[in-house]
């Protein structure tokens, strides 16, 4: 589609950025926003990151969509919906609903398939998740609309909409089923599924309703409280993330029909898995909740289960949500939300399964593929078992173990970190299990605790644990079978009891075919897999550590040298092979070798590609004074500086392929700068 600026042939939903330019096509249309919906996973990752300070919030918002021409958070891989005016309606634009200028519609799609531009966010409505704004939207076909109904409140609107086909899912299960489990986060989301049901199943029904203790705001009214009692057979606060304390709290395991997960938190699966009886029927209304996981749980308990996960759009669903509507815009009319306690945010500072937040201390990012990362680190942290980090050199696999270690069981006792690639043969045996005194020459004559025997009830890393030989696996391997070791030259045997931690960015299963690594001892430190993702696999969390590096090295070095946002923008597109660590050194040395008082993107250039020529590059600002003098603008300087850089590539190095690692950046790249240069 034409809208789809980066990358290109893609659907507009997975792209990174969208054309939000406010002029439409024949065939679309173009709506005022009033208010925007935010997906409630979003808003709360949005006011935590923003300290739940209102102009923080606002300009996180903004920021978003500047940067993406649609509200798609990039953390929480998530959009909205949006209420608005129809502003002007392209000549070929065909709708069943036979709209016209002037008419109240609601946009029934994610925020994170349409353009939209925002100028102003005023008011912040934090019980329904939603912003009053100005701005506009694009609309093409076949994007769904639905006619505001006078009469109905946007805010609940707006809201039960969002929930689209599930409701009417939920709805069609309970006609035939007579026990329900209602799980979330947030009351008036439970009372929407809550009462879906029980206008489905009848007063016969027995609807059950937990709310997770540690939920941030209820909402209350003698209303509402009318409603819960209308609506549930019982209501409990349990910690959701304690699932079997949950499931002995409510004596449910196995027992109901259907049960219904609202609670947009990462690790609530388990608790619906459980209360759930063969044959059941366990709803998703979201996608933050991870669906392999519940599939996991559902071959452990052997149990039959139909899982089903959020419904999208289709036909007849806002008629049915618009009859819902209606019959609770009373109940939660004047309604006020009391704040509870602070929740933690789960990306970030994360919500373990004890109910603590997660100390995740000097880690930058922002990006869909970190914040999965994320959750599995909140899965594991608390669970003394072995865990495998795998990824690229440089993507930061010692500061996911720091991660885990500081959110352990163990996090008080020793962390030992072991570098296997740095340890001579010869001497690791002593490293890592120390020696008896006189042992060998030049021993200690004290003996030597080694590093197994220093993290005893603590934790051991062992960084490129694919380098070890083949002797130290086998006695790696009886050390985490036995819980026991030798020292060299002892006869007697040394206990230890220690949680392994193990990273690698080799390819173990490759080594295990080619008889290098043992297959035992892989499944004994793979019990739990970590990998983490590439640079170029999360290109958007390349911006804030840029910014992140440019800031601590300037402290470090005593400089006040901030960074242009075109220098950033050009960082953010380069191939990174050796990923952060990479990163890093190139910001320390632009700091250093930036001619102005930013780095500039003449300077990135320089840094990145003065080397590939066979002489030095002539000092730009000399070159280019003339240009500058005339007035030719920097764009002009930097495209053609970028131009000079790709002929002499091409001239020295020929193919694309090789020209394309030269300089940093992909093949496809190469090929669309050649061609938008006029370079053969």
């Amino acid at each position: 589609m034409d809208m789809v600026m980066e990358p290109r042939l893609v659907f507009p939903t997975t792209a990174w950025r969208l054309d939000n330019n406010r002029e439409i096509s024949s065939d679309e249309m173009r709506v005022a926003i009033k208010r925007i919906h935010i997906e409630g996973t979003s808003f709360r990752q949005i006011c935590q990151e923003s300290n739940d300070n209102d102009d923080a919030i606002r300009q996180k918002i903004t920021d978003i969509i500047i940067r993406r021409g649609k509200l798609h958070n990039p953390v929480t891989d998530t959009g909205g919906l949006l209420y608005g005016i129809v502003e002007e309606i392209g000549k070929d634009y065909k709708s069943d609903k036979n709209l016209k200028v002037g008419d109240e519609v609601i946009c029934n799609t994610s925020l994170a398939s349409i353009p939209i531009y925002i100028s102003k966010i005023t008011t912040i409505d934090r019980a329904y998740n939603q912003v009053d704004a100005e701005g506009y939207a694009i609309i093409y076909k076949p994007i769904p609309i639905v006619r505001k109904t006078q009469g109905l409140p946007v805010d609940l609107l707006l809201y039960t909409l969002n929930e689209s086909g599930t409701l009417y899912s939920v709805s069609k299960a309970a006609e035939v089923q007579k026990n329900f489990l209602v799980v979330g986060n947030n009351l008036m989301l439970n009372l929407l599924f809550g009462h879906t049901i029980r206008k489905a199943a009848g007063p016969d029904a027995h609807i059950v309703n937990v709310i997770d203790k540690m939920t941030n705001t209820i909402i209350q009214s003698s209303k509402v409280d009318q409603l819960v009692k209308m609506t549930f057979n019982e209501t409990h606060f349990v910690n959701i993330l304690r699932p079997m304390e949950g499931i002995k709290s409510l004596k449910a395991e196995g027992f109901f029909d259907v049960t219904v997960n609202c609670a947009d938190i990462p690790g609530a699966e388990t608790l619906n898995i459980l209360a759930t009886r063969e044959g059941g029927t366990v709803f998703f209304t979201n996608l933050i909740n991870n669906y392999n996981i519940a599939l996991y749980i559902t071959e452990t308990i052997a149990r039959q289960l139909d899982i089903k996960c959020a419904d999208g759009y289709l036909e007849k669903y806002d008629e049915f949500d618009l009859e819902i509507v209606k019959e609770l815009a009373p109940y939660f009319e004047g309604a006020t939300i009391e704040k509870r306690r602070e929740k933690t945010d789960t990306f970030r500072t994360a919500m373990a399964p004890g109910g603590e937040s997660l100390l995740v201390e000097d880690f930058i990012s922002v990006s869909h593929a970190m914040a999965l990362v994320m959750e599995e680190i909140m899965g594991v942290a608390k669970y003394d078992c072995n865990v495998l980090i795998s990824g690229d050199t440089g993507v930061g696999k010692e500061k996911v173990a720091n991660i885990i270690q500081k959110n352990s069981s163990r996090k008080m006792q020793p962390f030992v970190k072991i570098n296997c690639a740095s340890i001579p043969a010869n001497l690791m045996e002593s490293e890592f299990f120390g020696y008896e005194p006189g042992s060998f020459t030049g021993a200690n004559t004290a003996g030597k605790k080694g590093y197994f025997e220093v993290a005893d009830n603590g934790i051991v890393f062992l960084d490129e644990v694919g380098e070890l030989p083949p002797e130290m696996q086998a006695k790696l391997l009886r050390v985490i079978q036995d819980g026991e070791f030798f020292r060299v030259g002892g006869t007697r045997p040394v206990k230890t009891n220690v949680r392994i931690i193990s990273a690698t960015n080799r390819d173990l299963e490759e080594f295990i075919e080619n008889k290098t690594f043992r297959r035992d001892l892989y499944y004994r430190l793979n019990v739990f897999p970590v990998k983490v993702p590439s640079l170029s696999e999360r290109r958007e969390d390349i911006p804030p550590l840029v910014d992140h590096f440019v800031q601590k090295y300037g402290k470090k070095f005593g400089m006040t040298r901030g960074i242009d946002e075109n220098a950033v923008e050009y960082l953010a597109h380069r191939e990174w092979k050796g990923n952060i660590r990479e990163l890093e050194n190139v910001v320390q040395r632009l700091l250093i070798n930036a001619k102005g008082e930013n780095i500039a993107i003449i300077d990135v250039m320089r840094e990145l590609h003065g080397q590939i020529f066979d002489k030095p590059l002539v000092d730009l600002p000399e070159q280019m004074n003339g240009e500058i003098e005339r007035g030719l603008e920097l764009e002009a300087m930097v495209h053609d500086f970028e131009k000079q850089i790709i002929r002499q590539a091409c001239e020295k190095y020929g193919s694309t392929r090789k020209v394309a690692a030269a300089i940093g950046i992909s093949q496809t790249q190469l090929v669309r700068k050649k061609k938008k240069y006029g370079i053969q």
